[in-house]
């Protein structure tokens, strides 16, 4: 009896067991069979695989039906990858039954070109040609209408001081001071900002008036140029008292507009600061501000020891000293000035106009570059793909493949031409708008440096 028990578990064990085994085996022949047919399946199938798309980001406009194609990513054997006799290995695998589209699908999924960087770099080409140059005294932003706007502001401070009364060949200083004033007023921009202001104006020499004379400093015009109103305003100073250089300087800087970018302010006095001020000082201050403005002192048949002072206040205001003994000095003061804003404006009309050449010569260049570059691919990619439609036409002979040539012409031609037109667009864009900002600063620099040759000549 208890061999039989024995006997009975040893044949459910065996039963079991045998159960357990079949059961492992039958899942592992099936899974062999699916990753055979996967492999096989994806071996003979590449010609149906979905092909992805490069990713272009920030684009300015949506891609146009062939621009999307373009940038399809590229073929197995694309550019330098070319092997025809791999390629021909690939096409051995297809089905004699495949479409034309599918004929021609598989061809490209060969020898596709790569566009995508041509396509992207037409999609954002900007032709805009823009020069930035400092102007003589001025910021230029942009070669437009706004850039005739000056920023710039002079403002001229006049010693009206007793001692400029004094006489130098019969006439006053203050009277050959006006009259080379007037001379520079005149050659400056039209759009510019001047200002007028005197010191020392009121009260007498005398010890009593010190204080009266030491306070006074005021703003006789202040604006855009009317030379009418400036040489009025001008023709009423009359010299006085004592000498405010320091209060006047400091004063000065309300004179300028807010909206100035750059201002340079003549000093034109006759003697030193008699009015226990630190013009040093203020001259350091008034520099430091936003507008930092470039302080000339014209010192007028001073002494030496005025000389030694107004010499110093024109370095603390980073500008120069001039010395001025008699009218024809002064006149060769503000002669110079004129030839100095001459040059600087040819310097900034040649500099303008090379940058507009560089610049418009570079985006022609880009252009040219990205144009040829679309159209030699176009060709390449129709020679490879004749190499294949022969092989399946001739060695093959797929009656589907026949009609294949013109399918890539086509292709070809159009893809060529779409390299073709955007390259001689841009090319013209970047040529007319070089052009244009050349045009500008040669125009504007011949304009404003004839009008100071002719106030010097």
């Amino acid at each position: 009896m208890k061999k039989a028990i024995i006997l009975l578990l040893g044949c459910i064990f065996v039963f079991s067991a045998c159960s357990k085994s079949e059961e492992t085996a039958e899942p592992d022949d099936t899974s062999h069979v699916e990753e055979s047919e996967a492999e096989e399946k994806a071996k003979t199938e590449w010609w149906q695989t979905e092909m992805e798309s490069y990713s272009l980001d920030g684009l300015p406009r949506d891609l146009d039906e062939l621009e999307q194609e373009l940038i399809v990513e590229a073929g197995l054997y694309s550019g330098d990858k070319y092997d025809l006799a791999s390629a021909k290995d690939m096409l051995d695998q297809l089905p004699e039954n495949l479409s034309e589209e599918e004929l021609e699908a598989a061809i490209l999924r060969l020898i596709r070109e790569d566009y995508h960087a041509e396509v992207e770099t037409f999609v954002t080409f900007d032709p805009t040609v823009e020069v930035n140059v400092d102007k003589p005294d001025e910021e230029l932003e942009e070669p437009s209408e706004e850039m005739a706007t000056s920023t710039s502001h002079f403002a001229i401070l006049l010693d009206a001081s007793g001692s400029m009364n004094n006489q130098s060949d019969g006439t006053s200083r203050m009277e050959l001071a006006k009259e080379a004033i007037g001379n520079f007023i005149d050659i400056l921009p039209a759009n510019s900002t001047v200002s007028l202001r005197v010191y020392g104006h009121e009260g007498t020499g005398s010890d009593d008036d010190k204080k009266l004379s030491c306070s006074a400093t005021e703003s006789l015009y202040n604006g855009e140029m009317n030379e009418k109103e400036f040489m009025s305003a001008l023709k009423g100073v009359e010299p006085a008292g004592w000498t405010p250089i320091a209060n006047a300087l400091e004063a000065a800087e309300k004179d300028i507009p807010d909206h100035a970018s750059t201002a340079i302010v003549y000093v034109v006095s006759d003697g030193i600061e008699t009015c226990d001020g630190d013009p040093i000082k203020v001259a350091e201050q008034l520099n430091q501000k936003d507008v930092q403005p470039i302080i000339n002192i014209i010192g007028f048949q001073v002494d030496d020891e005025a000389q030694e002072l107004l010499e110093q206040v024109a370095e603390a205001g980073k500008g120069e000293f001039t010395y001025a003994g008699n009218k024809q000095d002064l006149e060769d003061y503000w002669e110079e000035e004129y030839n100095r804003l001459q040059e600087a404006w040819e310097t900034w009309q040649q500099e303008g106009m090379k940058r507009a050449d560089e610049l418009s010569q570079q985006l022609m260049e880009q252009a040219d570059e990205t144009g040829y570059a679309i159209m030699e691919k176009s060709e390449l990619e129709f020679d490879r793909a004749e190499d294949l439609i022969n092989y399946l036409t001739t060695e093959r002979q797929m009656e589907n493949a026949n009609n294949l040539w013109s399918i890539f012409y086509e292709r070809s031609t159009t893809i060529w031409s779409y390299g073709y037109d955007n390259q001689t667009e841009n090319w013209g864009a970047a040529y007319e708008n070089g052009n244009a900002a050349w045009r500008y600063f040669y125009e504007t620099g011949t304009e404003k440096w004839t009008e100071y040759y002719n106030k010097v000549n």
